[in-house]
């Protein structure tokens, strides 16, 4: 009879700790062997793209030897010409990515190349513009023509009805692709106190959750990985997990989707599901997704190159066999998570406050007080700075004031206009940590237990 009893209570407490593990707890998805084994497609072959070299940079995966070789392959491409464009912003990710600096690479400043282009030509041009200008603390003129705060002002008026965004400014409906891309280089800038930008990646993150499907995929021009990669970068480049929410449809997930696109055969990427092989291009996208993620759980993101070693240090950490690439005396040139915003200062160098007021096309004035020092030597606790109160939004953006606004979203009252408001994190999509969930369940079964041995042997 005892032993029935205890077998009994034995399978009670198996079972109640089973059901105490909310199943927000599995929502984490380990993306490192998909990493891997993505990473040896491209190296089985001469690497030709910026941003693989970029991502199989951010986590440790390149040896001195290619880190050597594509220095060369970016050194021919900026000697060759001038490179303008979307070319541009890529090349300057890639240097960064490999410790080199862009706003000194073969005696010539690709940055400045950047902030002085007085217009682009797409939505998504400024997006890429804002994302390099924002790779490292560059020292950018505040009467520039194309400053971080100047874009992220534009982006936020092309933001359509529906919360999205297009490539295009005369376009009126969003895509995914376009969205995810400007939620990217949002993403880079929303430590800048500027309740516009936040404002607009909450709409954002609403418009991609409308958007995805019930496979947890995502559409334009079919449901496809590109699409689905790019979501989720944007997705995570603003601090949102996409493996927990509203993103979970039928016990699968964004992240989880990607692996549906796998081409068994060569360890690619394809664009559908139902295409014949993989491509190149939709390995590359979803690569960038899956390191994307990767960073997003270690609190990094994809372009933050702030603290990687320069080049010269030989290898971001992979081996390799050619000793005369290797410095065993330099650090690897992983990046850790990014830091806080902070003044810089190197030895005595002065740090100047510059006052930024910036009018677009729209009259719609926004005013921020920047700090534009550069190095990485002597850390200085940034001091408060004076907020000037952004003037009253026109007609012209009256389509962001019909949307309802959240209790976070809102602008302070006009007293506190002077004080600068606090950052805006948006984090995972859930209210409820799975840790708490977990503790909260697992000590109430306790008490069931408790119950039952108080019942079973004291009769009480």
């Amino acid at each position: 009879m005892v032993g029935k009893k205890w077998f009994g209570i034995l399978w009670g407490i198996v079972l109640i700790f089973v059901l105490s593990f909310p199943s927000e707890s599995f929502a984490a998805v380990s993306v490192s062997k998909d990493i891997k084994n993505t990473a040896s497609y491209f190296k089985s072959s001469a690497l030709n793209s910026d941003f693989a070299v970029a991502a199989l940079a951010k986590e440790n995966l390149l040896t001195a030897n290619e880190i050597k070789q594509y220095r060369k392959v970016l050194t021919d491409r900026v000697n060759a010409k001038k490179v303008t464009g979307t070319e541009l912003v890529k090349t300057i990710i890639a240097l960064k990515a490999i410790g080199e600096d862009p706003e000194n690479f073969q005696k010539q400043n690709l940055i400045k190349r950047v902030y002085d282009t007085a217009a682009e030509s797409s939505v998504t041009g400024y997006a890429y513009d804002l994302i390099a200008l924002n790779t490292d603390d560059y020292e950018i003129p505040s009467d520039a023509p194309n400053t971080p705060a100047k874009i992220a002002a534009k982006l936020v008026d092309a933001e359509l009805p529906d919360g999205g965004w297009s490539w295009s400014s005369s376009a009126k409906n969003s895509d995914v692709d376009s969205t995810g891309m400007v939620l990217t280089a949002l993403g880079t800038y929303q430590d800048k106190h500027d309740k516009d930008v936040n404002t607009a990646i909450r709409d954002g993150i609403k418009y991609l959750k409308a958007a995805e499907k019930e496979n947890a995929s995502f559409d334009n021009y079919g449901i496809n990985s590109c699409t689905t990669a790019q979501a989720i970068i944007g997705l995570v480049s603003v601090g949102v997990d996409p493996t927990t929410g509203d993103f979970v449809k039928k016990g699968t997930n964004p992240i989880s989707a990607l692996s549906t696109y796998k081409d068994s055969k060569n360890g690619g990427y394809k664009w559908k599901t139902t295409s014949e092989s993989s491509d190149s291009f939709s390995t590359e996208q979803v690569f960038q997704a899956l390191v994307a993620y990767d960073l997003f759980l270690k609190g990094d993101t994809l372009y933050n190159f702030r603290n990687i070693s320069r080049s010269d240090a030989g290898s971001t950490g992979a081996t390799d066999s050619d000793a005369e690439d290797k410095d065993p005396g330099k650090s690897p040139g992983h990046s850790p998570a990014a830091a806080p915003p902070r003044v810089v200062e190197k030895h005595t160098k002065e740090v100047v406050t510059k006052t930024n007021t910036i009018t677009n096309t729209k009259d719609h004035t926004i005013t921020h007080n920047n700090t534009t020092t550069k190095t990485n030597t002597v850390e200085k606790p940034a001091a408060a700075k004076k907020q000037t109160p952004a003037k009253t939004k026109t007609a012209s953006n009256a389509k962001k004031e019909d949307k309802p606004a959240t209790a976070a979203a809102q602008a302070p009252p006009a007293e506190d206009a002077q004080q600068e408001p606090k950052k805006v994190v948006i984090t995972k999509t859930t209210g409820v940590s799975p840790v708490h969930g977990w503790v909260g369940s697992l000590s109430a079964g306790a008490g069931v237990i408790l119950l039952i041995i108080r019942k079973k042997f004291l009769g009480v």
